[in-house]
This record gives structure tokens, sequence and C-alpha cells, in this order.
């Protein structure tokens, strides 16, 4: 959960993308007061010593450059085992992860990062690019006819605490009347909360059929910082032979950083989401 969590986790590849994660991983560090942990996994004990010099180097270079102390953490195991067990025991918070879009294959079938990350219950920010320095952060948080992305602005408000935000909200258009009085009153839900927490918003409609798209291209438009996208628990079995909309959105094409928050149950105890 959102309070209980200590530690940003940021998967060490030794690959530039890695970089970018940590670049934008420092930046939420520095304003939530969090601290900043690099992990990497390995598949043999025998790999151990040497990933964690390696890692050590690397923090130590982070600390000479920025002032920053960055804590490292080696696993042995699959990614997916490895991070979870860090994050146990380490409280993560969020995981930042850098990714290089989609290559070969991965086009039909997504990366198996992203596979692993959509639907983890602790949120992650995937980025592709270095963070830009902006004077207002902007954020696009999508809301649709689903109860659950109204727990979006949870974070929302977790954010506005520690950075000055503008919030884009966007919500699609459906041919169903029954499906937009539903979308509808989710937005109206959330442009009073924004209000109640006073954070500065607007808000844009698309058509449903090309939601994803018209996402990217207007946060391209608007520069936006970070997108959000509810991302679901678990797929079904078609995901193991096409790629859910999602990945397409998170690796989107102008390298728009994306956090991905999975809907939990646990969200609901909080009042104003009843």
């Amino acid at each position: 959960m959102i309070e209980s969590g200590k530690t940003i986790f940021v998967p060490w590849d030794f690959k530039g993308v890695s970089e970018y994660a940590l670049d934008h991983a420092l930046f939420y560090a520095s304003a939530t007061k969090l601290s900043v942990c690099l992990i990497c996994v390995v598949k043999k004990e025998s790999f151990v010593k040497e990933a964690k010099s390696k890692l050590d180097k690397i923090a130590a270079d982070v600390f000479a450059r920025k002032g920053k102390h960055v804590r490292t953490i080696v696993e042995v195991g699959s990614f997916h085992s490895g991070l979870k067990k860090a994050a146990d025991k380490n409280q993560a918070s969020m995981i930042f992860v850098g990714i290089d879009g989609f290559k070969g294959i991965q086009k039909y079938i997504g990366t198996s990062i992203l596979n692993v990350i959509s639907g983890a219950v602790i949120p992650s920010i995937v980025v592709q690019r270095p963070k830009r320095s902006r004077s207002t952060f902007t954020i696009l948080c999508p809301i649709d006819q689903n109860r659950e992305s109204k727990l979006l602005l949870k974070w929302l408000a977790y954010f506005a605490r520690y950075i000055t935000i503008k919030v884009y909200l966007v919500y699609p258009e459906f041919a169903e009347p029954g499906m937009n009085k539903k979308a509808f009153r989710n937005v109206a839900f959330a442009k009073n909360y924004l209000k109640k927490e006073r954070i500065d918003f607007e808000s844009e409609c698309f058509s449903v059929y090309d939601f994803n798209n018209s996402i990217v291209n207007f946060s391209r438009k608007k520069g936006v910082d970070l997108i959000f996208n509810l991302t679901k628990r678990k797929f079904g079995y078609r995901s193991l032979f096409t790629t859910p909309k999602s990945h397409y959105l998170i690796a989107n094409k102008e390298k728009i950083p994306v956090m991905c928050i999975t809907s939990v149950w646990k969200m609901w105890r909080f009042l104003p989401f009843k």
C-alpha cells in the first residue's frame, strides 16, 4: 500500500534503460523522502558476488555525481520471484523499470518484463527515456465506466502531497448510452475529488475505439510527464497468444513514462472510495 512502502526499487540489467529508470527514481525519492534500492536478479548463486560488486560501483558513482545514497541487493531466481522476494523484505512502495520498447517477436507477444509488472500489486513506473526537467509536473489520469478507475485518484492525491501537479482527466465516449452514463458518473466523482484535494485539472473526452492512441497523442501535445494505467491482476489464457492493449500504452511510441497500478480490494477500505 502507498502508506506502508519505504523503498523505491530499480531493477538493474546493466543497460542504458536502467540508467533512465534510476534517473526518474531519484527524482521521486527526493520529493517523497523514500530510499532507492538497485536490485539485480541472477540465475545462479555463483553470479551473486560479481553482480553485487558491479552494483556497489554504480551506487558509489551515483553518490559521487549526485550526492544520493543508493542501496544494492542481489537475489537469486527468476526475475519475478527475485523481485517479489526483495520487495516483500524491503517494503517496496514503487518499482521503476527501464524498457526499450517492443522489438522483434516481442511486438506480438509482449515483453516478459511487461507481463511481470502488468498486474503486480506494487505499482510500477515504466520509463524509456531520461527524466526531463519541467516547471510543472503533469499527470494524465484515464477514468472509464469501471469503478476501479477511481482508485487512480488515490495516487493523484499521494503525489500532490509532495509535488505540485497538473492533472488531465481523460475518459472514453461509448456508443451505448448506459456505458456513457457510468463513465460520466465516475468523471463527476473524480472532478469533485480533485476539487476537494485542491488539485489543478482539466478534462478531455476521446472515442472509446481509439482510446489508447488518443491518450498517447494527447500526452505528446500537452507534454505530459506521467500516464496512469490501471492494469489487471491476472491475464487469461488469451494473453498467451496476444498482446494486451495495455502493453502498447505502456511501451508507447512517444516514450512517455507510464505508471501501472493494479486494482486491489484493500483500496476500498479508504472512506472516499466506498
